[in-house]
């Protein structure tokens, strides 16, 4: 595993943190400009992650000062890559507090979920980026990541996804 950061817990979420949680999933929707689409609720998320079939995993950092207090939330699933007839690790969000960015906490998250996709075989690791967001594109080539200019995130949600799946 990467080596810890000093001052820091990197730590399974649990159902209390779902508070903090929401409030820094909030908080990350204010920054890139998502709340008209945010329906996250620490209803929906508690049955995401620890309901009967968990949608995602997800992962807090804590101070050791207040480790009951998230400053940080992330999550993850599993993908499947058919070309490599093998699962994948998909970063679907991290998010650091302000006050406790540029520390290396991002570095190490990236490195810790680096890790546990190799310890669950998985065949790769991936995440999207925004297009505008040039301070974690420049972050994420700085550790190794490849951005994938030449694909395109395709999507199908609300009434759209609704007039697909109804029309004959």
């Amino acid at each position: 595993m990467p080596t810890p950061i000093s001052g820091y817990i990197l730590r399974p979420a649990t159902a209390s943190d779902i508070p903090a949680i929401y409030g820094l999933m909030l908080e990350m929707a204010q920054f890139e400009k998502l709340t008209d689409i945010f329906k996250a609720t620490p209803a929906t998320l508690q049955a995401s992650f620890f309901g009967p079939e968990p949608a995602a995993h997800c992962l807090v950092i804590t101070t050791e000062a207040a480790p009951e207090t998230a400053i940080s939330y992330i999550m993850w699933f599993h993908n499947y890559s058919s070309f490599l007839d093998r699962r994948g690790l998909y970063l679907e969000d991290v998010y650091i507090s302000p006050a406790h960015r540029g520390r290396g906490l991002g570095g190490w998250v990236l490195k810790h979920l680096a890790t546990k996709a190799l310890e669950l075989g998985c065949g790769r690791f991936e995440w999207v980026v925004l297009d505008w967001n040039q301070n974690a594109i420049d972050f994420y080539k700085h550790h190794g990541a490849e951005i994938l200019d030449d694909w395109r995130m395709v999507r199908v949600t609300g009434d759209a996804l609704q007039r697909l799946a109804t029309q004959p």
